[in-house]
């Protein structure tokens, strides 16, 4: 029997000791604590005080086993808030709804509320710029074959002046060499 006790108590001291520093006699003993701890905290957070009041009040509704449907249209809207409220996520969601807020003249532009009415404009718009498109692509190609065209004819014209230029030096070469001749026979 001491060996069943001892375990109980281990057990009971690993699930209800919330701090280490905290040694009871038994499971009463820790409830009693709880209590107290309970009630201090109460006692310094009035917000935390009035809420499990009310839920307190609402608690029949909000953990029954019933229709769930049923439990919600009975709660009021008041009640509905304040248990919204008690999430600590509640105010960031209501802050993220103000910014929305802000938001909304820039969002309600009454350029937004023609949008519809421009959608057939915006269509032939596309088709345009498709076409635009079009023809830009075929006159970009169109130089391109000019651009390439003057080059290879540049190519050509700067091969024939290089092979006149050895034409014309080989030709001057000769003269100088045949007047060199005619003036060393005179």
């Amino acid at each position: 029997m001491n060996v069943l006790t001892a375990r109980i108590e281990a057990l009971e001291r690993s699930v209800c000791s919330s701090d280490a520093d905290i040694h009871t006699a038994n499971l009463a003993e820790q409830v009693a604590l709880i209590e107290r701890q309970l009630s201090k905290t109460l006692a310094d957070h009035t917000s935390l005080a009035r809420a499990l009041e009310k839920y307190e009040a609402l608690k029949d509704i909000i953990e029954s086993d019933g229709d769930m449907e049923l439990a919600r249209r009975a709660l009021g809207i008041t009640a509905k808030a304040e248990l919204i409220l008690l999430n600590d996520d509640a105010l960031k969601i209501l802050s993220d709804l103000h910014t929305i807020r802000d938001l909304q003249p820039r969002i309600s532009q009454p350029e937004y509320a023609t949008a519809a009415d421009l959608l057939p404009q915006v269509g032939e718009l596309e088709k345009q710029h498709a076409q635009q498109a079009s023809a830009f692509r075929q006159i970009v190609a169109d130089i391109s074959s000019v651009v390439d065209k003057y080059h290879a004819d540049t190519e050509a014209m700067s091969e024939m002046f290089i092979r006149w230029d050895q034409t014309l030096t080989a030709i001057e070469r000769k003269v100088t060499e045949l007047e060199a001749k005619s003036h060393s026979q005179a």
